[in-house]
């Protein structure tokens, strides 16, 4: 255990919380779809909301097994101009988050760095077990790409990304195509992902006992996502950095934060992918916590974050 010393702000959150409810229920105890409710309730609370854009539109990508919610997000001031694009992929431990819980990202995202959003709602387990996200992810990925003209998008300019479990998703989906020959992305800025579920790195040794996430909910999540599957936890698709090779995959930059038990995941996957000859740029937020993209409204660190995100982003794809 180590001691944990948070943003004074984010430190402001926490305690009125406890003192709201100093006995919650853990996370993992909670019916699945209340957990699932709370977890957009609580990212409207506290991440910023009114953020216009120029256009927002919910529309559906053909997937293996039905079709894939996704929403469009149009910079402010774009007009329909042909923009870079990004495919996002929300995070929530495979097994909650969606369009809204997302949404002042996003348009955050969009605004800041210029680009058009695509946001997918893959399926979630337990429902869709892996590799149900998996193969949404990729599908979808594939279609933006080949759809990028009719979606005013440079084809040659798209990244991918996402945050926790979509940061594992995002980096699977690059992965998957440059072995398989599938579209090259330009980019992939790679949140607090979850990059290797059978790892258990120091941090996780540390923060067991974490703020937002820890040790318990993440056997949750992986038990949700895997659980009577017959699957090895080094799997490529559940582990990216298990990849054979990396050297063919896109530029990234790799966020963390301080006090996040997946902050030694993504430290460890910038590191491979530097070794590899992949340019990569990493960057761990002192005194944050798991999930800080959605508290931009309670937390200015949190909020500049994304911005700081935004203009990599920005400037990756000019």
């Amino acid at each position: 255990m180590i001691e944990i010393k948070l943003d004074p702000e984010l430190q402001k959150v926490v305690d009125a919380a406890k003192a709201a409810n100093p006995n919650p229920p853990h996370a993992a105890d909670v019916p699945l779809a209340a957990l699932r409710a709370g977890y957009v309730m609580i990212s409207r609370l506290q991440s910023t909301q009114d953020i216009a854009c120029d256009a927002i539109t919910d529309f559906s990508i053909p997937g293996p097994v039905a079709s894939i919610g996704a929403r469009a997000y149009v910079p402010k001031g774009a007009g329909d101009q042909v923009l870079p694009g990004m495919i996002f992929i929300h995070g929530g431990g495979f097994m909650i988050g969606d369009l809204d819980s997302h949404d002042s990202t996003c348009r955050q995202l969009a605004n800041s760095a210029g680009v058009k959003v695509i946001a997918l709602d893959y399926r979630l387990a337990p429902e869709h077990k892996f590799p149900a996200a998996v193969d949404d992810c990729i599908a979808a990925s594939q279609w933006i790409h080949e759809q990028a003209s009719a979606l005013s998008i440079d084809p040659d300019r798209i990244a991918i990304g996402g945050d926790s479990a979509g940061g594992n998703l995002s980096a699977v989906v690059v992965n998957h195509f440059a072995h398989n020959d599938g579209p090259r992305l330009a980019f992939q800025l790679l949140i607090y992902p979850g990059i290797d579920l059978g790892e258990d790195t120091e941090s996780k040794q540390q923060l067991r006992e974490g703020v937002t996430l820890d040790q318990k909910i993440l056997n949750y999540f992986t038990e949700g996502y895997t659980g009577g599957l017959d699957v090895d936890l080094t799997d490529p698709r559940l582990a990216p950095s298990r990849m054979a090779h990396h050297h063919q995959v896109p530029p990234a930059h790799i966020v963390t934060a301080e006090f996040d038990p997946l902050r030694d995941d993504g430290k460890a996957y910038a590191g491979i992918l530097q070794a590899a000859g992949v340019p990569v740029t990493y960057h761990c937020y002192p005194g944050l916590m798991h999930n800080f993209i959605l508290q931009t409204a309670v937390v200015s660190s949190c909020h500049q974050a994304i911005e700081d995100m935004a203009a990599i982003l920005k400037k990756a794809l000019a």
